[in-house]
């Protein structure tokens, strides 16, 4: 593995803004909206109340509410509501946080300008969370800033709740004589005991109420922001322009006004660094945004992985990066007062695949912290660079699994197909296997159509299977993010048509495709058996789109092999009149766009299902050899040796005299029942897993 060098950037600043939380119980600005930028504002953060609501939002207000760019807008670092006067009808904006960002005790700040003209009513205030499920003013409602021009100059500060609201009696005032031609900072600190309001950080006004309950603290939940301007209405309606019994009265001259907001701020008591940004991105990914806890009178130190390069951000306690190739961490040091805080951040480079077949996962290294298994009971393995599971399913209905993390999240746009390399003898013929997709958010991909195994290769030898997930990544709410796939899940004789069993399945290779291959799929079950002359092979044909086999013959399991026939589609045997019994035989199908991968191996002596069996064989030795007739055959413990016979080199089997040592469960005695000549002869050993085939060399008579 490549050794991971760290850039360290040392971003050392203490912050400084206009106007910051003057308190020391609330002293982390967990959120704000600065208004940067130009025309729209953040739909991250606002989403909008429209139209004249009930009776005029319930203070027989005049204007009706817009998301139009005309009403509510950024300009110049700044958040415009403007209300106007258009054909004798007011429109005007009203911007809110709910169901996007609310909190529950700190302090909040609001930096304005407000909206001049007799008759107009801005306000910058909040409404519990709970407004959709308790009313008002079960909910609570905090009242930051209230401005009517016609009181000139003062503005006020309300809270209203059951015990106290329409014309509450929790008001307080305070003068600020140039309201609307110069910003001022309005804020409230909210704690579990008492709500303080002030302007330019000067206290003014403290709701307190000895008893707290329902009635007279609906404050205990989570609150939203809500900034507007009125226009008329109960409150902010001039009595001296009235006109028909109506909540009109609006200076006549007037035909646009405009509160201007600089910024609003939450800020909450620190109580830990944290350290907030994108945890999955794309390699060589540009301006990533990194924040930390950002508080008065604290240093900063980052720390990025090899590859990342700081773009900006040397000045706050947040950093903008373009990113490597590489997974990494990102790592943040926080010195306030006299205190050293440190979080770090582990953040995984999406696999964007490329290219014709994209290597998900080969199993070497193993994965094995990676591996979750539940319904069944599992053993997991290494086993010549695949995974094995070895399983024990006595419910099916539980939806026995494996489940299977990725080691980074997986983009599959463009490479919907994915491919799956599995081995399984299927000795307990239950086996039956699915593979589901499952993303960040935990959706899981099905419907009508899911990837089945079938029909299930079951000859000893990996085989390949294909299917593509595009139509079943979905739409709408239950849409399965085809960007963003982090589990694969690996179903075993589940459901209706599982089995209880026992038995076991080899994992090769994990790949995704852009399309389903145009090659034509692997023969299988190849078996070969003696002929009146020579060997004839029979295969199992898997593809619909063939046009032709190709036979391949060798001289030993594992050596070079050359090809003898060409044979037509579909054909699914052929004799090899040059075949003798240790003739080893594969066959490959093949069509214009390319060949599929080589079947299982075959000879008469059976058929070699894998290295692990040629392993094993090897470990399986004949003494004395040569032998005088009588012989004895060793093999491992625990292989248990179902049956053993001998044939001479014409496929003749011979009679034989086969007894195992009781002393020696792992020592069998062989000895012909007749005398035989002098050569070369074949000894077959059957075992619970398979055949294997040992040359002996007979001289000399019987002892």
């Amino acid at each position: 593995m490549q050794k991971l060098y760290y850039l360290t950037l040392l971003l050392c600043l203490t912050l400084g803004f206009q106007a910051v939380a003057q308190t020391n119980t609330f002293n982390e600005l967990v959120w704000s909206d600065e208004f940067e930028g130009e025309g729209a504002i953040n739909s991250t953060w606002w989403g909008f109340d429209l139209g004249n609501g009930d009776n005029g939002w319930g203070n027989r207000e005049l204007q009706s509410y817009t998301n139009k760019l005309d009403n509510v807008r950024r300009s110049a670092g700044n958040l415009i509501i403007e209300a106007k006067k258009q054909n004798g009808s007011w429109t005007s904006a009203r911007v809110k946080t709910q169901g996007k960002f609310s909190f529950t005790h700190g302090r909040i700040e609001y930096r304005a300008k407000l909206a001049p003209g007799v008759g107009t009513w801005p306000a910058l205030w909040m409404l519990g969370e709970s407004i959709t499920t308790k009313g008002w003013p079960a909910c609570g409602e905090i009242d930051v800033m209230e401005y009517v021009d016609k009181k000139p100059g003062i503005v006020q500060c309300a809270m209203h709740t059951p015990s106290s609201h329409g014309n509450t009696q929790h008001v307080g005032f305070t003068p600020v004589p140039d309201a609307t031609t110069a910003f001022h900072v309005y804020a409230a600190e909210w704690t579990e005991n008492e709500i303080k309001f002030f302007v330019d950080n000067k206290l003014y006004y403290t709701y307190a109420p000895s008893v707290k309950n329902a009635s007279t603290w609906p404050l205990n939940d989570d609150f939203f922001i809500i900034m507007n301007i009125a226009v008329g209405g109960n409150m902010g309606s001039e009595p001296t322009l009235e006109t028909g019994g109506l909540k009109n009265g609006i200076d006549p001259n007037l035909t646009s006004t405009r509160m201007e907001v600089d910024y609003v701020r939450v800020y909450q008591q620190f109580k830990g660094l944290t350290l907030t940004g994108p945890a999955v991105v794309r390699p060589s990914a540009q301006n990533l945004t990194f924040k930390a806890s950002r508080l008065a009178n604290a240093t900063y130190t980052w720390t990025l992985p090899s590859g990342a390069t700081l773009v900006s951000g040397q000045n706050s306690p947040e950093v903008v990066i373009n990113w490597g190739n590489k997974s990494g961490k990102v790592k943040v040091e926080m010195q306030h007062n006299g205190q050293t805080y440190t979080k770090t951040m582990d953040v995984k480079t999406k696999m964007v695949p490329n290219g014709s077949s994209f290597l998900i996962e080969g199993f070497t290294p193993f994965p094995g912290t990676r591996l979750t298994p539940s319904g069944g009971t599992f053993e997991m393995s290494h086993h010549q660079d695949a995974l094995r599971i070895k399983y024990n399913v006595t419910a099916p209905a539980n939806l026995p699994n494996v489940v299977y993390e990725l080691e980074s999240p997986l983009d599959m746009t463009g490479y919907p197909v994915l491919a799956a390399s599995v081995k399984t003898k299927n000795k307990s013929r239950t086996v039956v296997l699915r593979l589901d997709l499952i993303d960040a958010a935990g959706k899981v991909t099905g419907g009508n159509q899911v990837f089945s195994l079938s029909p299930l290769i079951d000859d000893g030898e990996f085989y390949t299977y294909y299917f593509n997930y595009q139509p079943q990544f979905g739409t709408g709410t239950g849409q399965v993010d085809q960007t963003n796939i982090e589990k694969i899940r690996v179903l075993m004789n589940y459901g209706l048509f599982g089995s209880p069993g026992q038995d076991s399945v080899w994992l090769d290779d994990l790949r995704i495709l852009p399309a389903l291959p145009a090659s034509p799929n692997r023969a299988s079950h190849v078996a070969a058996s003696l002929a009146a002359s020579g060997v004839k092979i029979d295969w199992q044909d898997n593809a619909a789109n063939e046009q032709g086999f190709n036979v391949y013959k060798a001289s030993q399991s594992h050596g070079e092999y050359t090809q003898i026939a060409s044979l037509s589609a579909n054909t699914r045997t052929f004799t090899d009149a040059a075949g003798t019994r240790e003739s080893f035989y594969k066959i490959q199908a093949y069509n214009a766009t390319g060949s599929s991968d080589f079947s299982n191996i075959a000879t008469v002596a059976g058929v070699i299902n894998s290295t692990r069996d040629e392993l094993l064989a090897q470990q399986i030795s004949f003494y004395p050899n040569p032998a005088p007739q009588k012989f004895l055959i060793a093999y491992p413990a625990g292989l248990k040796v179902k049956a053993v016979k001998l044939f001479n080199t014409g496929g003749q089997e011979l009679p034989l005299l086969v007894s195992f040592h009781p002393s020696e469960k792992t020592t069998v005695e062989v000895q012909p029942v007749t005398a035989l000549p002098s050569g070369l002869y074949l000894c077959q050993i059957q075992t619970q897993d398979g055949v294997f085939t040992k040359r002996i060399l007979l001289q000399g008579q019987p002892l």
